[in-house]
C-alpha cells in the first residue's frame, strides 16, 4: 500500500491510503496497542478496529485529511 495521506493530530499518527481507501492510526507512545486500521468507501469512514472508541484525535486528524466522519463514530 502507499500511504499517499498522513497527519499527527496530538499523539496520533493517521495514515491513508487514498486510493485503496484504507488507512490506519497509532499512538506515538503506545504504537498498535492504542491504533488500529481505518476502512472508507467514497471518501467516508466506514468501519474502524482496534479500540472500542474512536479517539477524537483520530477522527478530528481523518476529516482534516478531507474524510468525512460520522457522528456515530466519535465519542
Amino acid at each position: 500500500m502507499t500511504y499517499d495521506q498522513k497527519t499527527q493530530v496530538g499523539k496520533f499518527e493517521i495514515q491513508i491510503d487514498s486510493k485503496e481507501q484504507y488507512g490506519f492510526f497509532e499512538h506515538d507512545d503506545y504504537g498498535d496497542e492504542l491504533g488500529g486500521g481505518l476502512w472508507f468507501k467514497n471518501n467516508e469512514l466506514i468501519d474502524y478496529d482496534g479500540l472500542c472508541c474512536l479517539p477524537k484525535e483520530v477522527s478530528k486528524g481523518v476529516e482534516e485529511l478531507g474524510y468525512t466522519v460520522d457522528e456515530t463514530f466519535k465519542d
